[in-house]
């Protein structure tokens, strides 16, 4: 069998022998685990390679790294893994269990990778207490390798994401350190996941780091903690001089004030929302919701939803015709207690294409003749765009513009603004704000800075004035 254990442990000495069954059975993370040990930053743990005697095993254990090198040996280890959980003597288990394959293939691959499906359920379903460590194929000549492939790009993240977002145990990514140097802000993503997700940084002596910021910038973040280093000495000596003083990466998307509602999908793929810190990916077929949580406001205040859309067409449909409705969806609705379905009808729709088309509709007008039914614009091809709605109750304007993605720059700003007449509520509150995805599954996107502001009306006061007479002779 293509298998082997390693040991990690914690560089300060710590004993769990009173942990039994119990402890097995919470399924927490070797960073939970090490927490004190770790004193709060992740390069206090060290990983000792190539410890695959059982004696030294049980005598140094703090928790293990079990390694699977081939498809053939997942089930039948898992399955002793498995036996072994009944038997409350078991020493080996009184502790975390790291179970890891290298289940993505690397540029310049020197070995097969682990089939991620198969990996990922057996674990799930035969050894659910572990952390599953997910990690690349060993490469030749890495130092050669085009910058390109020396990081991790959002289409690469929402891969990964197809695997881990449905799992109730702990997961670490086993990064390179130079590809980790290239892909800061897709990894504070991961680590900002409303999931226990953690990684482990690794290097040898082919991993040459110029830019030294990222990795500084991710060991000092407020996650830093669970962040564990595996390094070549000369990097761990570098890491070990500079400064670990935590940094604030304050969120940018606010779990507690968005709801995630998930519908069922027919399809095989992954079709969902995941939400992190820095923002939610809608995925695949266009099966979920995020309703905000923050109460509409009443006439004449006005509330507001911001962000920035990124487009990522899943691999190999950059060149082909797709569906001309995909982009993202802002719904302002009386009641959402009425969503039934992920396909939103008879409701005032704010629209967001990934062509650059834009527009604001009304839903179903019954004896509302006077009212327009949509409003439309037309932005440059980008794959980024910012947006702001304003909702002021009987009217909503959106601006949209062309916005920079990631490390390209942009030639010139572009922006468009519609707005659109719409009816009032009889209620005077304004409107339920729901975001979703429109369109197929070949187009993903990645929603940054997504917030829902209330605010007061400080316009002219003339014109609230005459708004709210409007408001009166309406209501009558």
């Amino acid at each position: 069998m293509m298998i082997s254990i390693l040991l990690v442990f914690a560089v300060s000495t710590a004993y769990c022998r009173d942990y039994g069954r119990e402890m097995r059975a919470t399924r927490m993370s070797v960073v939970d685990f090490w927490k004190n040990e770790t004193k709060g930053d992740g390069l206090n743990v060290r990983v000792a390679h190539g410890v695959n005697s059982w004696p030294d095993l049980v005598d140094q254990l703090h928790a293990i790294k079990i390694n699977f090198r081939s498809n053939e040996v997942v089930r039948p280890v898992l399955q002793d893994l498995y036996a072994s959980q009944a038997d409350p003597t078991s020493p080996v288990l009184q502790y975390p269990v790291i179970l890891h394959a290298n289940v993505f293939r690397s540029p310049r691959s020197v070995e097969t990778e682990v089939d991620p499906s198969t990996f990922v359920e057996k674990a799930k379903d035969l050894f659910p207490d572990a952390t599953l460590s997910l990690g690349w194929t060993k490469q030749s000549n890495f130092s050669h390798l085009h910058p390109k492939f020396k990081k991790l790009s959002w289409r690469q993240l929402f891969h990964i994401l197809e695997y881990i977002s449905r799992l109730d145990q702990p997961v670490m990514l086993s990064v390179r350190l130079s590809v980790a140097a290239h892909s800061k802000e897709q990894l504070l993503w991961l680590l900002g996941m409303d999931q226990s997700i953690s990684l482990l940084l690794w290097s040898d002596a082919e991993d040459h780091v110029t830019n030294w910021t990222p990795i500084v910038e991710l060991r000092r973040s407020t996650t830093k903690n669970r962040i564990l280093y595996d390094l070549d000495p000369k990097h761990r000596k570098f890491l070990q001089t500079d400064s670990n003083e935590p940094i604030a990466t304050p969120p940018t998307f606010s779990l507690q004030d968005w709801q995630a509602v998930e519908f069922s999908s027919s399809g095989s793929q992954l079709s969902t929302v995941v939400r992190s810190e820095k923002g939610p990916a809608f995925l695949g077929e266009p099966t979920a919701l995020l309703l905000s949580k923050i109460p509409p406001p009443n006439f004449p205040s006005e509330q507001k939803i911001s962000g920035k859309v990124h487009f990522l067409p899943k691999k190999g449909m950059e060149n082909v015709d797709l569906d001309e409705n995909s982009g993202v969806s802002i719904y302002l609705m009386d009641k959402v207690q009425d969503i039934d379905s992920p396909k939103i009808k008879n409701s005032l729709e704010v629209f967001i294409g990934f062509d650059g088309k834009i527009k604001i509709t009304n839903g179903q007008l019954k004896n509302l003749p006077y009212y327009e039914t949509k409003s439309v614009g037309q932005l440059p091809d980008s794959d980024c765009y910012g947006f702001e709605v304003t909702d002021m109750g009987w009217r909503v304007k959106l601006d949209a513009w062309t916005a920079e993605c990631g490390n390209q720059k942009l030639r010139k700003r572009r922006t468009v603004s519609i707005e659109l007449d719409t009816p009032f509520q009889k209620n005077r509150h304004l409107r339920n704000v729901v975001v979703s995805k429109k369109g197929d599954s070949a187009v993903d996107f990645l929603l940054e800075e997504l917030q829902h502001k209330n605010a007061y009306n400080y316009r002219n006061p003339w014109i609230t004035v005459v708004s709210t007479i409007l408001l009166m002779i309406y209501l009558l």
